[in-house]
């Protein structure tokens, strides 16, 4: 199913026994595709897209919707709420605001974060109303490898500061939240690092499993605009991280809105964003006809030649994985590539594939991550 490609909000509570009594952890991953939180309470997922909404519209409200409203009362829409309001047409965005590196200097990710910030803390939702843990927060969060030089400054400028700001979910009333965060209060790591942390140490900061650190291990972390690499040499030391943009899961929609619209001789543009509003069919109609176009085809053919090509430019970087074990398999496009790496690498001795996770748990090994790794600081 082509649904499985993205994500819808997941309001997910859980109750972990974390044995730091004060503060509130958590591992937030503001991910291209999905907000991901790691709490003792909370586990949830919401889509990273959040636009500003006009006029707020009550019929579109569902139990699980999420509206977000700023100090100066400017409301957003944010996750599933989101993605009706650009599936209804009535509201465009600015790829570059959700997807480019100076998206951290822009509102809608100050938007995704305080949501994270909400959710870390939210306990649990009772009729009308909201339980949340009022502890000091500290945060546990990553960059791409890349980037983690030039923009953890421009990060913790962001993040750190009074937070006041309002949510409201479904029908329930709105409520203010607040948050104050000083820059001790925020760790930043390389994202990767986050799915290594999580095969390796527990939910109860206790190291479990020191023979992968042992090991060559190559973290595979693939999403949805950026792939991401961490070489983790023998718990010793960090070989190369790198970055591609090029091939990540928005690469598989451009290239399916672009196949549509030379199918449909030009006629059916097709965003990466809407693309999403056809994949229960995986079918468009275009045209003052409404002619069908069923792309799932296309969409399966360019999943598999963007990770094979992708899987060609990792064995030169990494030299035909001759210093590489095992490779740590993470991140939603990771999870939707698994079976085409593992065909890739079938005759390539010693060499082991390890998907961190189960199914949603392998999309979230980053976070989870993240949150160990805190747990482990402050045991």
């Amino acid at each position: 199913m082509l649904t499985n490609y993205c994500y819808q909000t997941d309001i997910r509570f859980q109750s972990l026994n974390c044995p730091v009594p004060s503060p509130l952890l958590c591992g937030l991953d503001i991910g291209y595709s999905g907000i991901k939180i790691q709490s003792p309470c909370n586990a949830s997922i919401i889509p990273s897209i959040v636009v500003k909404a006009r006029n707020d519209s009550p019929l579109l409200i569902n139990g699980e919707d999420i509206r977000y409203r700023d100090e100066k009362g400017q409301m957003w829409y944010v996750g599933s709420l989101a993605k009706k309001t650009l599936l209804y047409g009535s509201t465009a965005i600015k790829s570059t605001t959700l997807l480019g590196r100076q998206r951290v200097q822009s509102e809608e990710f100050l938007v995704q974060s305080r949501i994270g910030f909400f959710f870390a803390k939210l306990r649990g939702l009772p009729e009308g109303g909201y339980d949340m843990d009022e502890r000091p927060l500290k945060v546990q969060t990553g960059l791409p490898p890349e980037f983690i030089v030039q923009d953890t400054e421009t990060l913790l400028q962001r993040l750190t500061g009074e937070h006041s700001f309002y949510v409201r979910i479904g029908k329930r009333p709105w409520l203010n939240v607040k948050v104050k965060l000083e820059r001790r209060d925020i760790h930043v790591c390389k994202q990767p690092f986050g799915t290594l942390m999580s095969s390796v140490i527990s939910e109860a900061g206790v190291m479990t499993n020191p023979a992968l650190l042992k090991k060559n291990v190559l973290i595979l972390d693939a999403g949805f605009h950026t792939t991401d690499t961490y070489h983790f040499i023998q718990g010793a030391k960090e070989g190369a991280s790198l970055t591609w943009e090029n091939y990540s899961m928005q690469e598989v929609y451009q290239r399916t809105c672009s196949d549509i619209l030379r199918a449909s001789g030009n006629k059916a543009d097709v965003s990466v964003y809407n693309l999403e509003k056809a994949f229960d069919s995986g079918v468009i109609h275009y045209g003052p006809k409404k002619e069908p176009y069923d792309f799932k085809k296309n969409f399966y053919g360019n999943l598999r030649s963007v990770c094979n090509e992708l899987l060609q430019e990792l064995n030169a970087a990494y030299d035909n994985m001759i210093n590489v074990d095992v490779i740590l398999l993470t991140g939603g496009t990771g999870v939707a590539w698994e079976r085409y790496i593992r065909d890739f690498y079938k005759d390539t001795k010693a060499l082991e594939i390890i998907l961190s996770g189960e199914g949603r748990e392998a999309a979230r090994a980053n976070v989870r991550g993240y949150y160990n790794l805190l747990v482990s600081r402050f045991r």
